[in-house]
């Protein structure tokens, strides 16, 4: 039976702490070749992206008035994974 993809979510935050919004976070590796997937945090710096398979992906994010933050992060399968960025 094919497990259900993983939800990685958490906070874009800026060097001070305070939710960043309209950040870009996005896959830039993982377990199998992936499709542009880019995910843009709402005004309280949150977001939201699946994983489609179960592996270590690496998630970056980057704001325009801000340096980008990448992070690993493994998921198992059909699990929510937390996972918060700090931009520089």
């Amino acid at each position: 039976m094919a497990r259900s993809p993983s939800v990685i979510s958490g906070i874009v935050r800026s060097p001070d702490g305070k939710p960043v919004a309209n950040a870009r976070v996005y896959f830039t590796a993982g377990p199998d070749p992936l499709p542009d997937i880019a995910a843009i945090t709402g005004k309280d710096g949150t977001f939201s992206l699946t994983a489609p398979t179960p592996g270590e992906y690496v998630i970056e994010s980057t704001a325009d008035e801000f340096g980008a933050r990448s992070s690993k992060v493994k998921v198992k399968g059909g699990e929510q994974v937390r996972l918060d960025l700090k931009l520089k």
